[in-house]
């Protein structure tokens, strides 16, 4: 009798966290798909980066440089880019760059248990794309929330754009030391 109490009584705790858990999986999908979504073409169009100022002398050379909000920046073409760069982001930041839609979900849970684990955030489980998404669009808050808008946007700017768009946005984006971008 007293196992079958016991039995009762794990299989009430296992339906109600099971319930718990689908009522919050639902909630978390509901909260997703209501999530207001940009247009990534016309929102990287129209966007603005930026820039530093540069004076010239009549010959050209460059003068000096007006440093914007101490960030010394200039957007480069996606052609004029070293081959060498591009490879060196992508070997550092995002190996599989190329292979993944967007995340990586074994980068995210590594980097969850690790910050876990230490009570800190030691390690980002972000790729490119959702580095860019966090560039441009997002905060950079430490939030779950933001996290799991993140990878959605991520995802979704896979879908519109191509890698090397991409990647381009992210070489023009990020900071490489300073402020020196």
């Amino acid at each position: 009798m007293m196992k079958k109490r016991r039995f009762l009584a794990t299989g009430k705790t296992l339906a109600l966290l099971a319930s718990v858990g689908f009522l919050l999986g639902s909630a978390t999908v509901i909260w997703a798909i209501t999530l207001p979504i940009p247009d990534f073409n016309q929102f990287f169009q129209e966007r603005i980066i930026s820039q530093s100022t540069r004076i010239y002398d009549r010959t050209g050379k460059i003068l000096l440089y007006d440093v914007h909000s101490n960030i010394k920046r200039t957007v480069i073409p996606f052609s004029d880019i070293s081959d060498y760069a591009k490879k060196a982001s992508i070997a550092i930041e995002d190996s599989n760059f190329y292979q993944h839609g967007g995340i990586e979900p074994s980068s995210i849970v590594r980097a969850f248990l690790v910050n876990v684990s230490t009570g800190e955030v030691r390690q980002g489980g972000s790729t490119i794309t959702q580095q860019v998404i966090k560039m441009t669009i997002l905060n950079k808050e430490k939030k779950i929330s933001r996290k799991v808008k993140e990878v959605i946007l991520a995802l979704k700017l896979e879908s519109e754009m191509t890698k090397d768009e991409i990647l381009h946005l992210y070489l023009n984006e990020a900071p490489y030391g300073g402020s020196i971008y």
